[in-house]
């Protein structure tokens, strides 16, 4: 049998390592927090449905949430959202929509109506919540058949 001083040591340090684990992790998971999880940019864009307005999303939140691969970029002060969605063929597509309303139409622009679409869509390595973090950045310069456009640059250094 062990001595009860010995037994009183061990469980100090015991507690000693798990609050040095637990701050350790803590530290690690407040970097994603700081400011470069606020995506960078804006998305001029301009249509019946939304007129002529200046999109600058102040979240950035994976599609994994809703079960599709992309991002939506969310523009909280206009109630707007731009969403990127990746399909399994490689295609592309941006959707602008109301958040109040996910359901209406909105603005849909394909990859094909742009004349510019530059991406980047990859996955940092976290896993928070059990959905990726993803790093995320559009250059787009698009123009529909019936009038809409999209025009403008976002990044998103983390996106879960």
């Amino acid at each position: 049998m062990w001595p009860d001083t010995v037994l009183n040591r061990i469980s100090v340090l015991g507690s000693l390592l798990t609050a040095v684990l637990l701050q350790s992790g803590c530290g690690v998971q407040t970097a994603l927090v700081g400011g470069d999880s606020v995506p960078i940019g804006k998305v001029q864009v301009t249509s019946a449905t939304f007129g002529n307005v200046a999109l600058t999303p102040a979240a950035c939140v994976s599609g994994e949430h809703q079960l599709f691969l992309g991002a939506d970029f969310l523009d909280s002060a206009r109630g707007t959202a731009i969403r990127l969605i990746l399909d399994p063929t490689g295609e592309a597509t941006l959707r602008v929509f109301e958040t109040a309303h996910p359901l209406k139409p909105g603005i849909v622009v394909n990859r094909s109506a742009c004349s510019k679409f530059s991406l980047s869509f990859e996955r940092t390595g976290w896993r928070i919540n059990d959905f990726y973090d993803v790093r995320v950045s559009l250059d787009v310069d698009c123009r529909t058949a019936s009038g809409d456009a999209l025009q403008g640059m976002l990044t998103a250094a983390h996106c879960h």
